[in-house]
């Protein structure tokens, strides 16, 4: 094939020979109108939350474009590995020219439908690159150079790029190196990150490389067995036996190693800023989701379902994959479908002309949950079942089944049991969903010290340490039958700390408050309900007093005493 390739722009070297080269392979013609593809803001926001983790690292390494980078014209992007732009940031002026350019969130740069350009030359050749003016394959696209480098995990699957893009005549080649130097600091977190790695292993050349963004990295178990490896030290695993070499060294100690240097770290514990679990019946929610087995959320409107979700999705193995929240009764009707299994380009008519993931494959390698589960309709139902059957999808519009791999929690407000006996949901999906079953207490039935804990939290969150009650206020609130549970003793503080300017909240504070509930007629209702659900949950136990007590989230003591009338 022969190449034209411009007299005026600086020679080529083999990987934009190889990218002019697919480039007209690809059909395109260097006069023709740049037109990315672009995502739906809706499909923009769930790609960016299905890559939040990298984003969240990308933030942490921001120090370096600002302090190389600041004051020029120029931007920071990173896209994911189909080439779609997730992040654009930097120079503002520079921005709306980039924008105009389709430099904008949302928008593909792809090889295949914008020809040789950094974002996508980088990702086919998996190596770090610039493109300058005229080395674009496209005419529309000389206006801007761009430098990019890939980032690519553990295991040396590609993840994305960072992208730094300019001005013609206003690029550098320190925007290169920069790129280059946030993508390395981003494999090192992320090897640094390997769960189960015990040992991190520092290889370099001389003593002054060890630790540096360039330097190999190399995350180990406790007995040597690889984890993982960021780029560099990739390229040296051939000839490497950790579990060799980490029998020879000596933790915080220089090691002289072939032709380098070697140092052995030990991999600090992750932090957790709170307990993995509010209670026992929540600990075994947990150590059963990291198993596999699905979760039902059981529980009045407002007593936290999706908060107990997030701070599982937290502590879960899954905590690095995305959650994928659906809010079933919010689905339209006619759309159901599309938008949990996806769909192909023109599916059906009204179609999206990209199709659609669905939300069931954005959850893939991490959470999928499925909030208001009693409003799916049978027919999206028997689909769902299907899926949770076989762990895979198949979108509309296709024909081939594409595998997933996915944990499913789901959540009502509704009796799924009756709905059942009545038809109107699935029996076998109800039992594929109940693999254990969470069921959370409304408000007014919060025992005094769980509910002061809860209110303390709150103010924390909401307000931060400074804020609290004035003497007496906890009993209000605590007498109070709070309909709207835990969101609605939510707002009631947020209004409430705001009116203190974030210091002692008064009772002219406080809105209006729900009608105290514990009048002795309530009382007496209340103990009856309790009553009422300790016998469900002690006979969905067959009668195993230790089990129902953790499932109620109460001591085996409280529990006798409840059965005894106390």
């Amino acid at each position: 094939m022969t190449m034209t390739y411009p007299a005026s722009t600086p020679q080529p070297g083999e990987r934009l020979l190889r990218s002019w080269q697919r480039s007209q392979t690809f059909g395109l013609q260097r006069g023709h109108q740049a037109d990315p593809c672009c995502l739906s803001p809706a499909e923009l926001r769930r790609r960016q939350q299905r890559h939040r983790h990298l984003l969240t690292l990308l933030q942490r390494a921001m120090p370096l474009f600002e302090q190389w980078q600041q004051g020029r014209p120029c931007r920071l992007l990173f896209a994911d590995a189909d080439g779609t732009i997730l992040l654009s940031t930097g120079d503002n002026h520079f921005g709306d020219r980039a924008r105009r350019l389709a430099l904008a969130t949302g928008a593909s740069w792809h090889e295949q439908t914008m020809g040789t350009n950094a974002i996508g030359t980088a990702l086919l050749e998996q190596q770090e690159i610039s493109v300058l003016g005229e080395q674009h394959y496209m005419h529309a696209n000389a206006a801007i150079s761009c430098s990019a480098s890939p980032v690519l995990s553990p295991t040396g699957e590609l993840l994305g790029v960072i992208n730094i893009s300019s001005e013609a005549g206003e690029h550098s080649a320190d925007m290169l190196l920069t790129a280059r130097l946030m993508s390395l600091s981003m494999e090192n977190a992320l090897v640094s990150e390997q769960q189960d790695a015990c040992w991190l292993l520092s290889l370099a050349s001389d003593a002054a490389g060890l630790q540096q963004p360039w330097s190999a990295l190399i995350a180990l178990r406790e007995d040597g067995q690889l984890l993982g490896a960021n780029r560099r030290a990739r390229q040296w695993l051939p000839k490497l036996d950790p579990a060799a070499l980490l029998a020879r060294l000596r933790q915080g100690e220089l090691t002289p190693w072939g032709d380098g240097m070697a140092l052995l770290s030990r991999r600090p514990a992750p932090a957790r800023s709170r307990p993995v679990a509010e209670n026992a019946t929540e600990a075994a929610g947990l150590k059963l989701l990291n198993h596999g087995v699905p979760l039902l959320l059981q529980g009045e409107t407002g007593t936290g379902k999706d908060h107990t979700v997030r701070r599982l999705h937290k502590q879960s193995r899954r905590a690095q994959g995305p959650l994928v929240a659906v809010n079933c009764g919010a689905l339209p009707t006619e759309l159901v479908e599309a938008e949990l299994f996806g769909h192909a380009p023109g599916a059906f008519t009204g179609s999206h002309k990209a199709g659609r993931t669905g939300y069931i494959r954005a959850a893939h390698q991490g959470i999928l949950f499925l909030d208001e589960i009693g409003e799916l309709p049978l027919a999206a139902q028997t689909r769902l079942l299907r899926v949770l059957q076989e762990k895979a999808v198949v979108p509309l519009g296709c024909h081939e089944p594409e595998p997933v791999d996915f944990c499913v929690v789901a959540a009502s407000h509704k009796d799924l049991e009756a709905m059942v006996r009545d038809g109107r949901f699935r029996e076998d999906l109800y039992f594929r969903l109940n693999g254990y079953k969470l069921t959370l207490p409304p408000l007014r039935d919060y025992a005094r010290s769980a509910f002061e804990t809860l209110v303390e939290r709150l103010l924390l969150e909401l307000h931060g340490e400074h804020c609290r009650l004035a003497a007496g206020l906890m009993d209000t609130l605590h007498a109070s039958s709070w309909p709207g549970n835990i969101r609605q003793l939510r707002q009631v503080l947020e209004v409430a700390g705001i009116l203190a300017d974030g210091g002692v909240i008064e009772a002219g504070h406080l809105p209006e408050l729900p009608t105290p509930a514990r009048t002795q007629e309530a009382v007496q209702d209340l103990k009856s309900a309790t009553e009422r659900q300790i016998r469900k949950v002690l006979d969905d136990c067959n009668g195993n007093v230790s089990e129902a007590a953790r499932r109620l989230g109460i001591s085996r003591t409280t529990l006798y005493a409840r059965l005894k009338g106390g």
